[in-house]
């Protein structure tokens, strides 16, 4: 549904938090204002995720207004035990709290944040997908310079306490809370039984095999992959519920991984865009932070990608509660784990 397709009711109270009301929504956004619909949006699977259309009183010759805004609050399937496991809806609320102010790169604005006291999170946030209809679209190399962007102006400052070990151990927690067996069987029916990534992926589950050339620490997002970018702004980044201080190579990797597979990764496009990365990431490194190399990056890449493979893995095991294109979507993604595995080792002597 278009923004210029408004739903034409409000949906049963059911389907959406009661406390979604004319006056929540006026509080929230300090103004006086009529919640007119709540649409569903099914993109955010680990949140409940609704744009609410409202009414405030306008000037001049148009009295009434329609806008929108974001609502997240806890997801209502299966994955909200993912969810509530990596504590991402708090994660967010602390860092439209604390850390975007002080970030380089655009985020929505946040109107408001559930209270302390309140059993369950949510957060307001506003609607980009009004102005990313009116700017350019993004691209590979604007997504991949909003990357590097954000990796080496937070190079080596230590933003929050949260490391990549705390994610690892959270999904390692995960892991093994499931059923080897599904597991297991996920995966042979998903990679070739001679898989690259099998062995490390299944000897030590979720774990960095060896050491990393460039470990950061960077801000990470942690979810970086097209869905979560917007063209509003000028390239602004959403979903911050994953975010920690790690390697620049896990969010390079996980984007090659999410983001590639139907924008024809072949091997020379591969390296272009790995380059395009480097040569923005390296753009303001000084004696301080010296430049990364190709080979250290894809190296970094290399060791990261069994980790990065555990996500769709994750997603795949609550198949049943996603919507037929994810499970399609977290499927491609898996198997272009392992095409990347390959194909970055052709690079990594």
């Amino acid at each position: 549904m278009g923004l210029d397709q408004k739903p034409n009711r409000v949906e049963p109270v059911f389907t959406h938090p009661a406390r979604l009301t004319d006056e929540f929504l006026s509080t929230q956004l300090g103004r006086p204002v009529t919640l007119t619909a709540v649409e569903s949006l099914t993109d955010g699977h680990m949140a409940q995720v609704l744009r609410l259309w409202f009414t405030a009183e306008g000037e001049g010759q148009d009295p009434v207004q329609a806008e929108t805004v974001i609502y997240k609050g806890a997801a209502l399937s299966k994955t909200r035990d993912i969810a509530t496991r990596f504590k991402s809806l708090e994660r967010e609320a602390a860092f439209y709290r604390a850390l975007a102010p002080k970030l380089p790169i655009a985020t929505p604005h946040c109107w408001s944040i559930a209270p302390s006291s309140e059993v369950e999170p949510w957060i307001l946030l506003e609607d980009l997908a009004p102005k990313a209809v009116l700017a350019p679209p993004l691209t590979m190399d604007s997504a991949l310079t909003l990357l590097a962007s954000l990796h080496h102006k937070t190079r080596g400052d230590a933003l929050v306490r949260i490391n990549l070990s705390n994610n690892i151990n959270d999904l390692n927690d995960f892991i093994q809370s499931q059923d080897p067996i599904m597991i297991e069987r996920l995966l042979s029916v998903t990679l070739p039984e001679n898989a690259s990534l099998l062995p490390p992926m299944l000897s030590g589950r979720a774990t960095i095999q060896s050491d990393l050339h460039y470990p950061g620490p960077v801000l990470c997002h942690g979810d970086f992959r097209w869905d979560n970018l917007s063209a509003a702004k000028t390239g602004c980044l959403l979903d911050w519920g994953d975010y920690c201080m790690g390697p620049p190579a896990y969010d390079l990797g996980y984007f090659l991984a999410t983001s590639t597979p139907d924008r024809d990764p072949t091997e020379v496009n591969l390296i272009t865009w790995i380059d395009h990365y480097l040569d923005a990431v390296n753009a303001a490194a000084g004696d301080a932070h010296p430049t990364l190399t190709r080979a250290g990056l894809i190296q970094d890449v290399l060791c990261l990608l069994p980790i990065i493979a555990w996500t769709p893995v994750m997603m795949l095991l609550t198949a049943a509660e996603l919507p037929g294109t994810k499970h399609t979507y977290w499927k491609a993604v898996l198997t272009h784990c392992e095409t990347l595995s390959v194909q970055l080792s052709r690079f990594s002597g």
